[in-house]
């Protein structure tokens, strides 16, 4: 402690306030005595700080991140232990992450989202040609600065929790990352590399873009299914006025095969310029691509009008926009993209490859690294209909046998087999009207009824907070003794943590994904039962936005307690 009362790491940075809180740690927006400058302190909570494997991997890691140097990653200064915990001092960022962006402002214009991938493919090129892969790309962890530069957050950090979990998705609690922003490959639990990170900044784009990630799901675990399995929407298909060439680089990156996206983040950015840069050229399946003719025009789906860089005019009259700048590989001679009038180039520095110089013969085959998504198309495809055609027959055919030996198992071809077992009318309980209850009322009423009361929390502006608003059964339904009613319970306007602690570690679970948060699951021996949750942090109430983690402590029951020999001893030495 200092002088003044502020809690001061190694003896140089003053904590002056919390600024945030995530899934694994506190920032503190705090002072660095020895530079006089502010930074920000990211503590760890006491579940990572206790475990010697992932603090050693922290360590190495921090380290590594900390030889990041590049104007749009956060820089990482100093790490270091203090009173139980470890802590990061990183760079501190006067601004907002795109998460907050996106909240207040909705979705941006294609322009705007595409520089900001552009930056953030500049900043993991860096970490990537370093060795190092994010592993956790996603709007929150993107920062814009008051004076719009963008930054990349938590490098290092994400490394380390993830060899901590294995990337295991099925581990209830250890899930890395965020699985609304899952590559295919991460949410199998496969080794990752960097296209891994392009994947997450393609749903990062695609969100920006269209104003929701190409895949939502109630729980964390169907998401990450529909990332496995589930081609995405293209956004012209939800009405989003884009450029087919953008639209291309989206699809390109949201590939599920790693070999179909963008070899490094260098590649990306490439094209992501060269869209900037007024070139929307596409090539055909050939890989040739289609002729351009002086005044034509990039061609926008749902009706947008083409983008207009600086310098340039809308058309209006007879002036037309200048023709596109041929895409060519980056083998050729670089030149940049001449102005309407011939003076000096204007718009965005970025380079664009030259176009072919006149000659004779046709123009040569050239194959992009971008702008299309295609399937490889297999030249075998009779065969695999006939095998899938009499694999149907065969599954039809089965299905149906077991399907008779089921119904004459029941006895139901003979009049005289056995009735089928009902409920009489008379042992069935009516379910009791709670909507409009609080949860408290509600719950002690279905108790008392002899049913089972199953709640889940969402947002709800219209309904006061704690309040029941829907249930399933409805009131006046007759359903048997014991059976479960399930309760929507209103937040009010602010998403708070629901209360968990007592509850079993599935129904805590679930009660929790169903709020809308992440769930990290610690074990500890407590006096409780095993497997009721003891702890929750942040505590029940708590006001935390959607999406973020709660860490409950789950008792594994009471622990050995080592019983000293005291025989021999008088009754003082004892005690």
């Amino acid at each position: 402690m200092s002088d003044e009362g502020l809690t001061v790491f190694n003896g140089r940075y003053e904590l002056l306030r919390r600024i945030a809180r995530g899934g694994m740690a506190d920032v503190y927006l705090a002072r660095d005595a020895s530079l006089d400058r502010q930074v920000a302190v990211k503590v760890l909570f006491p579940e990572f700080a206790n475990d010697p494997s992932f603090v050693e991997r922290f360590r190495r890691e921090a380290k590594a991140a900390a030889n990041l140097n590049h104007p749009n990653i956060v820089g990482i200064y100093d790490w270091g232990q203090e009173q139980g915990t470890y802590y990061i001092v990183m760079e501190y960022v006067v601004g907002r992450s795109m998460a907050d962006v996106m909240r207040s402002t909705g979705r941006l214009s294609p322009d705007r989202a595409a520089e900001i991938a552009s930056d953030v493919a500049e900043a993991l090129s860096s970490a990537h040609n370093a060795g190092l892969v994010h592993r956790d790309v996603k709007l929150g962890n993107i920062i814009v600065s008051d004076d719009g530069q963008v930054k990349v957050a938590d490098f290092g950090i994400a490394t380390a929790l993830a060899r901590r979990t294995g990337d295991n998705l099925t581990h209830i609690g250890s899930v890395m990352g965020t699985a609304t922003y899952f590559s295919p490959e991460q949410a199998q639990g496969k080794a990752l590399d960097g296209r891994s990170d392009l994947y997450s900044l393609g749903v990062v784009l695609y969100e920006m873009i269209v104003g929701k990630p190409p895949f939502t799901a109630d729980t964390s675990t169907a998401v990450a299914v529909k990332h496995v399995q589930e081609r995405p929407l293209a956004p012209s298909l939800l009405g989003v006025s884009i450029v087919e060439s953008l639209e291309a680089i989206i699809l390109k990156l949201l590939a599920k095969n790693p070999a179909n996206r963008y070899p490094k983040a260098e590649d990306l950015r490439a094209d992501l310029q060269r869209y900037l840069a007024g070139a929307h050229s596409i090539p055909t399946r050939t890989g040739q691509s289609p002729p351009v003719r002086t005044g034509q025009s990039p061609r926008v789906r749902t009706g947008q009008s083409p983008r207009v860089r600086t310098g340039e005019r809308p058309a209006t009259g007879s002036q037309t926009l200048p023709a596109p700048v041929a895409v060519r590989p980056r083998t050729g001679p670089v030149a940049t993209a001449p102005p309407p009038s011939g003076g000096p180039p204007t718009g965005p520095r970025a380079q664009v490859p030259a176009a072919p110089g006149p000659g004779p013969g046709p123009p040569p085959q050239y194959v992009p690294p971008a702008y299309y998504y295609e399937e490889v198309h297999r030249s075998d495809g009779w065969k695999r209909t006939v095998l899938m055609f009499f694999g149907l027959v065969v599954l039809v055919a089965a299905l149906g046998f077991l399907g008779w030996v089921f119904y004459d198992s029941l006895g139901l071809g003979d009049n005289n087999g056995p009735a089928e077992p009902t409920t009489p009318d008379n042992a069935l309980i009516e379910v009791p009207d709670v909507s409009g209850l609080s949860y408290g009322e509600a719950d002690a009423l279905l108790r008392s009824a002899g049913l089972e009361p199953e709640p889940s929390y969402q947002v709800n502006t219209g309904v006061p907070e704690n309040t029941v608003f829907a249930q399933s059964p409805p009131g006046g339904q007759r359903i048997e003794e014991g059976a479960t009613v399930a309760l929507t319970v209103s937040q009010g306007e602010t998403p708070r943590v629901p209360p968990v602690r007592g509850r079993n570690r599935v129904d805590a679970t679930e009660i929790l994904r169903s709020a809308g948060y992440e769930v990290i699951v610690i074990e500890g021996t407590s006096q409780a039962e095993a497997g009721i949750v003891v702890g929750q942090e942040p505590s029940s109430n708590t006001e935390l936005a959607l999406g973020e983690a709660v860490t409950i402590t789950v008792s594994t029951g009471p622990g050995q307690i080592f019983v000293p020999d005291v025989r021999g001893q008088t009754l003082i030495q004892a005690i």
